[in-house]
């Protein structure tokens, strides 16, 4: 249904109140439940997804939903603090409906196995719980974390009461969203300070929560203060943070903004820059007059997300004496190169960036990741720190970081130098975790995550079979000193249903089809009892606001007045059947 122009008002004026977040967000909540624009209702993880624009676009990382998860773990799940979250629907919109489940299935993408895929069952974008619905779902699919791992959790744990029957939320509906743009960002602020284990609002999330802000038509100063609303652990940082967005995110559409947060889910770096740090940054001022150097300064931004070196929980990468030495009177000539070199190939991405459908995001990705290398590269090459290159490669010159960055974007593999063989050799010592993995396992490349049977072994080996769906089974000879290689899964061999199970899973059979079924049924047999009893309801009938009440504008006998429940209908559980009168 359309919002009325007078709740737009009512709520718009509530949002830019000085309440506290949280008391503003309850308002809206009553607002809108007072016209019918939200209702509570019990969802499961399976049916709900995330909003595109949770956390200012970022969404969630699989770093933070497995970390989350496990510290929920830890402490125990209790349910009680995930009710009355909020959610909104999907939109009714097709194209708006396949943008939001897009962008989720290029959430999934981008996390390689370690969230769980979309399934078409969801119906519901999340506001607040994001990363808690995430995991609950993760677990549900049995997906493993980044490093591979998969965790078995027992049945008898609260997070299967969770995901089997969910827990109460708010859910707006989706003309909210059409006729209010901002307030999904506004509840998700709200909610972000309201979590009880949660993880607060770094730099990067408040310059994209900012710059979505700006381009809603908010002011730059509004925009602070809505952020600075929530659970902001950057809050003393917000005037730079904001400055910065405003100088240096790209313009319109703030497209390094959007690289940065893009880049940076690659390395699933959640460290903070420092207050100290992100006002030299956004300040710093280089001794040329008609350059701003916008291109170093998200150099080295990106250079920061992939900082394996921290403390505190703050990245250590790059600290605050290199900023001043990169803006030194000495450094200038290297640093006007810099810039250059980084801002024609800026344009030289954006000019090969393809429109964004799900077909064209693998090849996005690719694009920031090469600009994102060259990035930490020319940063740390100025700075003299090579050796803390996450990818363990140095260089002489500039130039050589530019032919290396336009190999990259060829999709051409390069190798130093110093031979093939050595090289891999070299490079096995500074590998990253799941580099070391693939190394020592390359059976993960050539058979990816089918699951083998082992048939036989004989002096000659060992004889494997994967045997897929409605296809041919496959079978392959292992060497015995592979066999070392190859690891016990947990995963069973793919296999048809059986055909009672498979009775259940069509809409005649199966429980949920028939549950909704069922209440469409109920909910058209209301309307025919309202349409039967109808009698010129408007001249005998009022409805009243503040406080609402209905009143009859005639005199009506006693027990001739028939009203009948319209609206949506949900399962009476049966505890509440029993004390029912």
């Amino acid at each position: 249904m359309a919002v009325p122009p007078a709740v737009i008002q009512e709520v718009e004026t509530i949002v830019n109140g000085a309440e506290p977040v949280n008391t503003r967000v309850s308002k809206v909540l009553r607002v809108l439940e007072g016209h019918g624009l939200c209702q509570t209702q019990t969802l499961r993880p399976s049916q709900v997804l995330c909003h595109p624009s949770n956390r200012g676009g970022q969404m969630v990382s699989h770093f933070d939903v497995w970390q989350k998860g496990h510290q929920l773990l830890g402490v125990g799940l209790q349910v009680q603090l995930l009710e009355h979250s909020i959610c909104i629907q999907l939109a009714t919109d097709p194209q708006k409906r396949q943008q939001q489940i897009w962008k989720n299935q290029q959430l999934v993408q981008e996390a390689g196995g370690s969230l769980a895929p979309v399934t078409g069952q969801e119906g519901f974008l999340s506001l607040a719980s994001s990363h808690t619905t995430a995991f609950l779902r993760c677990l549900e699919h049995g997906c493993q974390d980044a490093n591979g791992k998969a965790i078995s959790v027992p049945k008898t744990d609260p997070v299967w009461e969770a995901i089997e029957h969910g827990w109460m939320w708010h859910v707006v509906a989706s003309s909210v969203e059409e006729a209010m743009p901002r307030l999904p960002q506004f509840f998700q602020v709200g909610a972000n300070s309201g979590n009880a284990i949660g993880r607060a609002t770094s730099e990067l999330e408040a310059a994209c929560q900012i710059a979505a802000q700006l381009q809603l038509g908010s002011t730059l100063e509004a925009a602070i203060n809505q952020v600075a609303s929530g659970e902001v652990a950057c809050r003393a940082s917000l005037a730079s943070i904001g400055h910065y967005v405003s100088r240096y995110s790209g313009g319109p559409g703030a497209p390094l903004l959007k690289f940065l947060s893009q880049f940076g889910q690659t390395f699933g770096c959640t460290l903070m820059l420092g207050q100290e740090f992100t006002e030299t940054l956004a300040h710093m001022s280089f001794q040329e007059a008609t350059n701003l150097f916008p291109f170093t300064r998200t150099a080295i931004w990106a250079t920061q997300l992939t900082a394996s070196k921290s403390s505190d929980g703050f990245s250590k990468m790059v600290t605050k004496s290199d900023l001043q030495t990169l803006c030194s009177p000495k450094a200038l000539d290297q640093a006007k190169a810099a810039e250059s070199l980084l801002a024609d190939c800026w344009q030289v991405v954006q000019s090969q960036l393809p429109p964004t459908t799900a077909e064209n995001h693998k090849k996005t990705v690719h694009l920031y990741r090469c600009f994102g290398k060259l990035c930490f590269r020319t940063t740390l090459f100025q700075l003299k720190k090579q050796k803390l290159a996450p990818d363990g490669l140095t260089f002489q010159t500039l130039p050589e970081i530019l032919d290396r960055f336009t190999k990259e974007l060829q999709g051409l593999t390069t190798t130093p130098a110093t031979g093939s063989r050595a090289a891999t050799i070299e490079d096995a010592v500074k590998a990253e975790p799941f580099q070391a993995m693939l190394l020592q396992n390359t059976h993960i490349k050539e058979h990816g995550a089918k699951v083998f049977e082992l048939l036989q072994v004989t002096n000659d080996g060992a004889t494997m079979q994967h045997r897929p769906i409605l296809l041919p089974a496959e079978n392959i000879q292992v060497a015995l000193h592979e066999l070392k290689k190859w690891r016990v899964s947990k995963q069973g061999m793919p296999a048809l249903l059986a055909e009672a199970m498979l009775a259940k899973a069509f809409p005649t059979e199966h429980a949920l089809a028939l549950e909704e079924y069922q209440k469409a049924q109920v909910v058209v047999a209301l309307r025919e009892c309202y349409e039967k009893h109808s009698c010129q309801d408007q001249e005998v009938l009022a409805f009243a606001t503040n406080p609402q009440a209905l009143f009859a504008r005639t005199t009506i006998p006693a027990k001739k007045l028939r009203l009948v429940p319209l609206g949506p209908v949900s399962k009476v559980k049966a505890d509440q059947a029993k004390t029912s009168k």
